[in-house]
């Protein structure tokens, strides 16, 4: 659109929606639509031959826009004071070269390099993490030296392996600093391997002093390779982890009816983003050497390899995550509910749940045939008794309701409870995206339809994740390694209950910000919890009020659109 003939020579009116926003306005703008100077302040820029703002330009379309009338004596005022609306051009270029940076970053083809981006923001940071802050004697060990006048005792993962080495098959006399061993199988074999490989080369640490008896695995040079060796993990972990969200992210690209709004992109980026910034799950990896961390790196694995439609494969990485550490099978109701439903039969389920039992079977075999209710005691111990000092989740309580029975079964009833509510959501969601019949049909024993069912990558993800956090929400006690559980969860379950990937209307940019504010605080909120220590009553509550907050938001969200039908490029 030109100015008018009386304009300065060469002006031009200049408006981009991207750059409106930035500075004020978010509607369509037109002449017929500048009823007061402000308007014309907010809405209008001008460029005139001295690349500056055009005074008579804008004067010259109050005039020609016959809007005058309807401006009444603000026009007079805006009319003698015209040079201070103008905006300079500088201000204006600047706006929209970021506009368009925003718009054009927003592209798929920039997906990738945004992760990559992070992954190398996170290899720099763990990097500088084990080579800046000392190491944390929590399960691994500490390092075998001379500290006040005395040396460092051992703590439990090394003493735990070494009994194994040495040849104890009974879990009850397999003891540790901490007591008795309550890993199962793949815990010993994955962390009898670190134990080697910190000492590799060093005749197993027979050049190293070893008054502890561990194979040279507590010197300070044996957890520095191991630390490495978790850098390593974490950032694979983190890979894994930002796949996932690209996934769901390509899935709401293909919801989108038309072109999908720049500010929905960068949230969900936003979102990615958070995974890769808690201090507590840093700690978790690379300073404390925590079994949880190769655990949930299997189980997101397992997560991906479900959403490439290689549920076989999944099963094996799954399994493989339980026999590390059991607090995976809190995912396990929402992986029945996925194999029945990908499997279309009962047979399909129980062919898929044999995998996961057969690698169980085989790599606690060793025990199982030995001193088999040992091992199922102590491996898969349901009953432990957890200690109330250590608790981050309920340190609000009175000790004693913390460690009653009646406590222990509110909380078994409320996460029971809350997965049949899921369930019953989960199945309408089901009738009403596929049918009554179709919904039916995974209750049958055998289905001549098997594998024709493809379910989509935010389904899968939303299940396990849900259902995991539930158990979560009314878990008995947190303790602080506990947190890599369920962290990474979070930004995209927050995500998923207001970024719809079916085919409806929107949401406003305004709702999403909004939605986006809440959902870091609630994230920051959980985060802070896990770094207060020891924990105290308020920050119990604040790590309360985060997971109800999120709890209420997934009961009452829509579920994720369950089958993948389109195969097409994604936009």
């Amino acid at each position: 659109m030109a100015f008018p003939s009386d304009a300065p020579h060469g002006s031009t009116l200049f408006y981009d929606t991207a750059t409106a926003r930035l500075i004020g306005s978010s509607s369509r703008l037109s002449i017929d639509g500048v009823s007061t100077y402000r308007d014309c302040y907010k809405r209008w820029c001008h460029r005139g031959p001295s690349g500056r703002g055009s005074v008579a330009g804008v004067q010259s379309i109050l005039i020609r826009s016959k809007v005058r009338k309807d401006i009444g004596p603000s026009y007079d005022v805006f009319h003698s004071h015209a040079s201070e609306f103008a905006v300079p051009i500088s201000c204006v270029g600047a706006c929209r070269r970021v506009a368009r940076a925003f718009v054009s970053l927003a592209h798929r083809a920039y997906d990738v390099p945004f992760a990559a981006l992070l992954l190398v923001g996170e290899a720099l940071l763990t990097t500088a993490i084990v080579t800046k802050v000392a190491y944390t004697e929590i399960d691994w060990t500490a390092p075998a030296s001379v500290q006040h006048n005395r040396l460092t005792t051992a703590s439990a993962y090394m003493q735990e392996v070494t009994a194994y080495q040495n040849g104890e098959r009974d879990y009850v006399a397999i003891r540790g600093d901490t007591g008795p061993l309550v890993y199962p199988a793949g815990f010993l074999y994955l962390y009898g391997w670190l134990k080697s490989f910190s000492t590799l080369g060093d005749n197993g640490g027979a050049t190293r002093s070893d008054e502890l008896g561990l194979g040279g695995s507590t010197s300070v040079e044996a957890i520095r390779r191991i630390q490495w060796v978790f850098v390593t993990l974490y950032l694979f972990n983190s890979m894994i982890v930002l796949a996932l969200y690209q996934k769901v992210l390509g899935r709401i690209r293909q919801a989108s009816s038309s072109q999908i709004d720049p500010i929905l992109v960068w949230t969900w980026r936003i979102l990615m983003g958070i995974t890769c910034l808690s201090r507590r799950v840093h700690s978790i990896f690379v300073l404390r050497l925590f079994n949880d961390a190769p655990a949930m790196t299997l189980l997101h694995t397992s997560m991906l390899l479900f959403t490439e439609d290689y549920w076989g494969l999944g099963c094996v990485a799954f399994s493989l995550a339980v026999s590390i550490k059991m607090n995976i099978l809190l995912f396990a109701p929402g992986l029945l509910l996925l194999l029945l439903q990908k499997n279309q039969c009962i047979a399909g389920t129980i062919k898929h749940l044999s995998i996961c039992a057969s690698i169980q079977l085989l790599l606690g075999w060793p025990f199982l045939s030995t001193h088999p209710i040992s091992y199922l005691r102590k491996a898969f111990e349901l009953d432990r008794v957890f200690f109330f000092k250590w608790t981050v989740n309920w340190k609000f309580l009175p000790e004693y309701v913390f460690v009653s029975k009646p406590w222990a079964l509110l909380l078994l009833a409320g996460h029971l409870g809350t997965l049949k509510i899921l369930a019953s959501r989960w199945r309408k969601a089901s009738v009403r995206q596929r049918g009554t019949a179709a919904s039916a049909g995974w209750m049958s024993f055998t289905s001549k339809d098997r594998g024709k069912i493809r379910l989509s990558a935010e389904y899968i993800v939303y299940t396990m994740f849900a259902t995991n956090y539930i158990g979560i929400a009314f878990a008995r006690t947190l303790h602080y390694q506990f947190y890599c559980w369920y962290f990474y969860s979070l930004p995209i379950l927050h995500g998923l209950s207001w970024i719809s990937t079916s085919r409806n209307a929107p949401a406003s940019a305004s709702r999403i910000l909004l939605n986006l504010l809440l959902s870091v605080t609630a994230i920051v909120g959980a985060e802070f919890a896990f770094n207060v220590f020891p924990a105290t009553a308020q920050s119990s509550i604040i790590l309360q009020i985060s997971h109800l907050f999120l709890l209420g938001k997934i009961i009452m969200s829509d579920v994720p659109t369950m089958e993948f039908h389109d195969e097409r490029k994604l936009k």
